[in-house]
């Protein structure tokens, strides 16, 4: 099983606060957290929420229903949303962090892209990929995270490409960005039912993308 690594931004506030490393059984207590919420992912990942119960929850993460309700009182609900927004943070740090290693519009959008496929192609982010923006149950109001700071991302970079002219002057920057954050959604959740389709339709992307953004005339 691939493990998705990501402290929670209150942990990486206190350390950046306190400079001080985390003691063992804080160290151990997060652990603890991050194995619940993985168990949790990988179950969405594999049928629905409505027929998951704590038992299967601690069954899979290998703890007691006792210490699951510890760490999350609200029971199923708290762990379908801190599954789902610990999974977004990381898509949405992953993404920023690749699209900031280039500088075209078509390899930065590639960079939000892989980010993206990456993880919902792991047993662990498969329900990620594949939810998208439907909205259901205890997800109502937490999904969008890491899609509205893609948007953000996304907006940035193409008016930038409008203003290097490598967006055609009929294009609408805002009508292009929702074009190619539908894109991505729509290649995340393939990417999560068919992960070997993932490579071609990354290449598929960036093909569209190079159609659309051609290299400014110098």
């Amino acid at each position: 099983m691939t493990y998705i690594n990501s402290q929670p931004k209150y942990v990486r506030k206190l350390n950046s606060v306190t400079k001080q490393p985390l003691g063992l059984r804080e160290r151990n207590r997060l652990r603890t957290r991050d194995e619940i919420l993985v168990a949790m992912s990988v179950l969405l990942g594999e049928r629905s929420f409505e027929s998951i119960t704590i038992d299967d929850v601690s069954q899979r993460a290998g703890v007691s229903r006792g210490t699951i309700y510890t760490y999350f009182p609200d029971g199923r609900d708290q762990l379908v949303r801190d599954a789902y927004l610990r999974i977004a943070e990381k898509v949405s740090a992953t993404g920023a962090e690749r699209r900031a290693q280039h500088t075209t519009v078509t390899d930065r959008i590639i960079g939000l892209a892989t980010a993206l496929v990456d993880v919902a192609i792991t047993p662990e982010g498969r329900f990620y990929g594949m939810i998208g923006s439907a909205l259901f149950g205890p997800l109502g109001g937490v999904t969008g995270t890491a899609s509205s700071s893609f948007r953000t991302m996304l907006t940035e970079d193409l008016g930038h490409a409008k203003l290097e002219g490598q967006l055609s002057p009929e294009l609408l920057v805002e009508d292009t960005v929702v074009l190619v954050a539908g894109a991505l959604r729509e290649i995340g959740a393939t990417a999560a039912r068919e992960p070997d389709r993932a490579p071609q339709l990354l290449q598929t992307l960036r093909k569209a993308c190079e159609a659309l953004f051609p290299a400014p005339v110098r």
